[in-house]
C-alpha cells in the first residue's frame, strides 16, 4: 500500500490555473519519492472542491492523505516532518505564513522544471501573517480521520467556507490539528473572489453551523 496520496482538487481555465496544475503535479512527484497523486474533478456546475476532494480521495490508497490545492508549493522537509508528527498529533496545517509568488517569477517558474529549493530570486509577497490564519491550502491528514468526518462537506458549491468547515469537523470528531510555524508558496493565477460566488452567503450560513 502506497503510504502518502496527495489529494488535488482541480478546474480548468484552459490557462494560468491548468499551467499551475501541471506543475504542481510534477512537483510533487518529482521531491516526494513514491507518492501516489490523485487528482480530483467536479462535473457539475457549479464547480464544487468538495466533491472534488471527495473524489480524489476515494482513488488514494495511501493512508496518509496530503490535500493540497492545484497552486501550492511545501518544501517536501515540511511535508516529512508533519508526517512524523501524526505520530503525536491528530492532524496538521503545516503553515503559518502563505507567500503569494509574483506574476512575472510564477510565469518564470512554470517554464523551468520542478525542484526544490526554489529559486533565490523569485519574489513573493506574504500574506495572512499575524492575522487570522486559514484552514485550507494544504492539510496532513490520516485517512482514517477523513473517512471519520465523511471527508469535506458536498453542500458546499463554489469557493469559500469549505475548508473551515472541513477543519472544524475534524477537530470535533478526531481531535485538535496542530499547526506548524513555516511557510508555503502560492503560484499566481487570476483571482476569483469568493464573495462573488452566487452561493458564497449559503456557504457562510453552512460553514457556520460547524464553527
Amino acid at each position: 500500500m502506497t503510504t502518502t496520496s496527495f489529494i488535488i482538487p482541480f478546474e480548468t481555465d484552459h490557462g494560468p490555473r491548468e499551467k499551475a496544475f501541471h506543475w504542481i503535479k510534477k512537483y510533487y512527484k518529482t521531491v516526494i519519492k513514491d507518492a501516489e497523486i490523485c487528482v480530483g474533478t467536479c462535473h457539475t456546475k457549479p464547480f464544487s472542491k468538495s466533491k472534488a476532494v471527495n473524489n480524489a480521495a476515494k482513488k488514494a490508497s495511501g493512508n496518509i492523505l496530503i490535500i493540497v490545492d492545484a497552486d501550492i508549493i511545501c518544501s517536501p522537509a515540511l511535508i516529512s516532518k508533519a508526517i512524523k508528527l501524526l505520530h503525536d498529533n491528530v492532524w496538521i496545517i503545516p503553515y503559518t505564513q502563505v507567500k503569494n509568488i509574483t506574476t512575472t517569477s510564477t510565469k518564470k517558474l512554470l517554464q523551468t522544471s520542478p525542484f526544490w529549493p526554489l529559486p533565490t530570486a523569485v519574489e513573493t509577497q506574504t500574506v495572512y501573517k499575524e492575522k487570522i490564519l486559514p484552514a485550507g491550502g494544504i492539510n496532513i491528514i490520516p485517512k482514517t480521520c477523513f473517512k471519520k468526518v465523511g471527508g469535506f462537506d458536498e453542500r458546499f458549491y463554489g469557493w469559500g467556507g469549505e475548508d473551515d468547515a472541513f477543519a472544524c469537523s475534524v477537530d470535533t470528531l478526531c481531535g485538535s490539528h496542530k499547526r506548524l510555524q513555516a511557510s508555503i508558496y502560492h503560484l499566481w493565477h487570476p483571482k476569483v473572489c469568493a464573495q462573488k460566488n452566487p452561493h458564497y452567503k449559503e456557504n457562510v450560513k453552512l460553514a457556520s453551523k460547524y464553527c
